[in-house]
């Protein structure tokens, strides 16, 4: 009886553990060829094909148990770790002991992925395909269920055929019209979008509208028609734009609506262009953006202080919107040269009527911050986005006398005094870790500058250190915080760096590049 159970823990978990190694490879191959779609590679589909991966190693795990513990095939562990020892059906089983090998190796570099070249990692990640092979041959003649086995095998072999035909050629194509090679264009007449920027995707100028003198709103839809990202109050998008500059704007339209984004954009004439691009936009264009990203989340909070000065009312409308949903107390102070350059001022007065204070310059002066501030409770959250002149005001203020608030801030310029202007720069080796590569930075050139003679489309925007759009994920070494984007409570974190201004504190600072 205990033999004729272990026998049937043996088949059960073998075929289990083949069905999910057989799917994580059709689900490998689905992710790197894009079949599911540009924008549907990075994350849940990434962790289905690391979660199946592992799911195939627990039956695998009691397909082991099962062997071992059966009397009648008379398998041990001599003959599981050394192939052609088994008297039961030895080159079967062989099949079977050299796949378990190729298995542990490929584990095992995916766990040691952020700590080996990814060079390594891709090499023994390719043996996945040998793997398929091994599993399959030892399924087909190492046991019984021989129909389920044969008509599962044509199944997978037809998918994996196809997806590995579709590799190369997708392969080959991208090799020919690749990073180096001009895009082509959306239309005639029309410049080019840049396909090779990183994570980036195609959406068309569905409406351009005008809320205030100097300020456009552009709404943007996915030139494919299918639903946008979810985003929350205080995410931003990079829009690449016509002439490649890349810049970021907040979000400030609904998250409820999936088929359009709405940002809103102030013309800066001696600005460095990015802004005069979005106002020569026309409904019908198509650029690429990537993100949505969030570095200015709204927090849970029984009372909130919304302050903006001028543009710096984007991210600061949806978060109005979301609390006003939620029930929760706020008050916003709003700012601006003139009643007449202030967006979206009459929606944020229809939406919160006397709990919205507008400042026009022009004819009110500057903002009364310490009177806002006081007349929020202890533990209220502030929240500010605006000209760097307001938020250093702020700043100030909240630091003598209301330190039981809790500030948030999102700047869309550098500060005057800024921690990245230091003298102190020393020249420091930086290696990227996917491709092996050790760069010297030398103390008059930044980082991001020297990354990008390595990896030409490496992310950026402002090139400050306020946006945070070159965000790098550090694996080893320390660095030297030079950006605005961390918090002062953030500034001794080792996991990422901004390298556009940011260094390293440490001879040598690796990166997942």
């Amino acid at each position: 009886m205990v033999s004729q159970l272990s026998w049937y823990l043996a088949r059960s978990g073998g075929l289990m553990s083949w069905w999910l190694l057989s799917a994580t490879v059709v689900w490998g191959l689905l992710v790197s060829t894009r079949v599911l779609g540009p924008r549907t590679v990075p994350g849940r589909l990434l962790d289905l094909h690391r979660f199946l991966s592992g799911f195939s190693l627990v039956f695998l795990t009691l397909h082991l148990i099962g062997l071992l513990a059966d009397s009648w095939v008379e398998i041990g562990l001599v003959q599981i770790l050394f192939p052609f020892t088994s008297d039961y059906r030895p080159v079967a089983v062989a099949w079977g002991v050299i796949a378990l090998y190729l298995l542990a190796a490929v584990q095992t570099t995916s766990l040691l992925k952020s700590r080996i070249p990814h060079r390594w990692w891709r090499y023994v990640h390719t043996s996945n395909f040998a793997l398929f092979v091994l599993s399959t041959v030892h399924a087909l003649t190492a046991g019984t269920d021989e129909g389920t086995v044969r008509w599962t095998t044509l199944a997978l072999t037809a998918a994996v055929a196809f997806l590995v035909i579709y590799r190369l050629l997708i392969g080959r194509r991208t090799d020919a019209g690749g990073p180096g090679a001009p895009a082509a264009a959306g239309r005639a007449g029309e410049p080019p979008v840049r396909h090779e920027a990183p994570g980036s995707r195609r959406v068309v100028v569905h409406e351009v509208g005008k809320p205030a003198d100097g300020v456009v709103t552009v709404e943007l839809a996915a030139a494919d028609g299918a639903p946008l990202p979810a985003w929350e109050p205080g995410a931003h998008v990079d829009l690449v734009l016509p002439s490649g500059l890349v810049r970021p704007y907040s979000l400030c339209g609904d998250p409820a609506d999936r088929d359009t984004y709405r940002i809103g954009v102030l013309h800066v004439p001696d600005g460095r262009g990015g802004s005069a691009q979005v106002h020569s936009l026309r409904e019908g264009q198509r650029i690429a953006m990537r993100g949505p990203r969030n570095r200015f989340p709204l927090v849970l909070a029984d009372h909130y202080l919304f302050i903006a000065g001028g543009i710096g009312i984007t991210p600061i409308l949806p978060m109005v919107r979301a609390v006003t949903a939620a029930g929760r107390e706020w008050r916003l102070v709003y700012g601006g040269r003139s009643r007449a350059t202030m967006a979206f001022a009459d929606e944020l007065l229809d939406l919160g009527g006397d709990r919205v204070k507008l400042v026009p310059e022009d004819t009110d002066g500057l903002p009364d911050l310490a009177a806002a501030i006081a007349d929020t409770p202890s533990g209220a959250a502030v929240y500010a986005c605006g000209p760097e002149l307001l938020l250093a005001a702020l700043e100030k203020t909240m630091a003598t006398g209301f330190a039981d608030r809790h500030l948030h801030t999102e700047r869309f310029g550098a500060p005057s005094r800024t921690v990245q202007q230091k003298p102190d720069a020393e020249e420091f080796k930086v290696e990227l870790r996917r491709s092996g590569r050790v760069l010297p930075v030398p103390a008059d050139r930044s980082l991001l500058e020297v990354i990008r003679e390595a990896v030409p489309d490496a992310p950026s925007s402002c090139g400050e250190g306020f946006c945070g759009s070159c965000e790098l994920r550090v694996l080893g070494g320390t660095p030297d915080h030079r950006d605005t984007v961390l918090s002062a409570g953030e500034r001794d974190r080792r996991d990422v760096i901004y390298p556009c201004v940011s260094r390293a504190r440490s001879p040598i600072l690796t990166v997942d590049l």
